[in-house]
C-alpha cells in the first residue's frame, strides 16, 4: 500500500509537472497537485501506520486488497462517466486529473474498510479464543480437577474407616495417593494459568522438554483409560513453548480416547527431532477423521464440525509458532502431528 501511493503521487508530480511547462501556470498545476497529491501522500503513511499496528500479516495483506478494490471500483465509475460523456459528444478536457483523484479516494475508502474489518476478525477471533479459553477452564475444573478430589476424598475416608482397624495396606498407600493427586491437581491449576495467559497473548515462552510432558500424559492415559500406550521418544526434546503445552499433549491423547470406536482401542505416541524442529505425533485406531473435516474440525470458528479440545492445540500450537497437520491412520484411525520450532540453544 505504502508502494501504490508512492506510485499515485509520482504520477501525479509528473502530470501537473507537465501541465506546468505546458500552460506556464503555476497557481493551476499547484491546486491540481494538492488534491491529487496529498491523498496519494495519505495512502503512503496509511501504509507506514498500518505496518505498526497489530493486525496479523493476514489482516494487513486484506486492507491492502480492499485499498486496491475501492481505487479499482472509483476509477471504474469515473471512468464510465468520463466515457459517457465522451458518447455524448462532450468535450474532455483532461481525464488523467479526475481519475487519479477516484483512485486515491477509494484507495483511502478501502483502506478504512479494510482495517476495520480486518479489526473486527481480531475481535471476533479474540472474543472466541476468550471463550474458549473459559471453556477449557471450566471444562478442566470440572473434570480433571473433580475427579482428583473425588479420588483424594475416596482415599481420606479409607484412612479415616481404617484407623485403628488394623488395615495397614491402606493406610500407608492412601497418604501416597492423597499426595499424588494433590501435586496433580495443583499441577493442573497452574498450567490451566499459563494455557489463559497464553491463549491471550500474555504468557512468556520457554524452552520446554516435550519428552518428559509426553511421558507424563501417556502414563497418565493409560493408567486413567487402562489401554494400551506404546510410546517412541528419544531422551529429551526440548522445544520452544511454554507449561500450556501439558494441554496439547493432554487433549491429543484425550481426543485420541474418547472417540475410539473399537474393542481394542490403542493409541501409539513418538516424538520426533529434526534440524531445526521437534514433532509430536499421536496415532490412534479410531473411526479417523474424513478428508472434508480435516480443517475444520481444529478451527474454532468453524461451528458443530470443530472440536473444543482440538481448536485449543490449534490455537495453542499457533502461539508457540508451530502447526498442526491430520492425516488417516494405516488400516484406520487418525494420526495428530504437531510440529514445533527446536529450542535454539539445543540444535546442533
Amino acid at each position: 500500500m505504502l508502494g501504490f501511493g508512492a506510485v499515485l503521487f509520482l504520477i501525479a508530480v509528473v502530470h501537473h509537472a507537465t501541465e506546468f511547462y505546458a500552460l506556464n501556470e503555476l497557481v493551476g498545476p499547484l491546486v491540481a497537485v494538492l488534491l491529487d497529491g496529498l491523498p496519494a501522500l495519505g495512502l503512503v503513511y496509511a501504509g507506514y501506520w498500518l505496518a505498526g499496528t497489530d493486525l496479523p500479516p493476514e489482516g494487513r495483506w486484506r486492507v491492502f486488497i480492499w485499498c486496491l478494490v475501492g481505487a479499482s471500483l472509483f476509477v471504474a465509475v469515473m471512468g464510465l462517466s468520463l466515457l459517457v460523456r465522451a458518447f455524448e459528444g462532450r468535450v474532455i478536457g483532461e481525464a488523467l486529473f479526475p481519475l487519479l483523484i477516484a483512485a486515491e479516494a477509494g484507495g483511502i475508502a478501502g483502506v478504512i474498510a479494510g482495517y476495520y474489518t480486518g479489526r473486527a476478525r481480531v475481535e471476533t477471533r479474540r472474543a472466541q479464543t476468550m471463550s474458549n479459553t473459559l471453556g477449557f477452564v471450566n471444562s478442566l475444573i470440572r473434570h480433571d480437577l473433580r475427579n482428583d478430589l473425588s479420588v483424594i476424598q475416596g482415599h481420606a475416608d479409607l484412612i479415616e474407616t481404617s484407623t485403628g482397624s488394623g488395615d495397614t495396606e491402606t493406610e500407608f498407600d492412601s497418604p501416597s495417593i492423597i499426595a499424588e493427586k494433590t501435586d496433580e491437581a495443583l499441577t493442573r491449576i497452574d498450567t490451566t494459568g499459563t494455557v489463559a495467559n497464553t491463549l491471550t497473548g500474555d504468557a512468556d515462552i520457554e524452552r520446554v522438554d516435550l519428552v518428559a510432558i509426553t511421558a507424563e500424559m501417556a502414563t497418565r492415559i493409560k493408567n486413567t483409560y487402562d489401554l494400551p500406550v506404546t510410546i517412541d521418544t528419544p531422551d529429551r526434546a526440548p522445544v520452544t513453548a511454554n507449561a500450556g503445552l501439558r494441554s496439547v499433549v493432554d487433549n491429543l491423547l484425550e481426543n485420541a480416547v474418547e472417540h475410539n470406536d473399537t474393542d481394542d482401542p490403542r493409541i501409539h505416541v513418538a516424538v520426533e527431532m529434526n534440524t531445526e524442529t521437534v514433532r509430536l505425533i499421536v496415532a490412534d485406531n479410531g473411526p479417523g477423521i474424513p478428508d472434508e473435516q480435516k480443517e475444520q474440525i481444529l478451527d474454532s470458528q468453524s461451528g458443530k464440525e470443530s472440536s473444543g479440545g482440538l481448536s485449543l492445540v490449534q490455537i495453542l500450537v499457533e502461539e508457540y509458532g508451530g502447526k498442526v497437520l491430520i492425516e488417516n491412520n494405516d488400516p484406520r484411525g487418525s494420526i495428530f502431528t504437531v510440529e514445533l520450532s527446536r529450542s535454539d540453544t539445543e540444535q546442533q
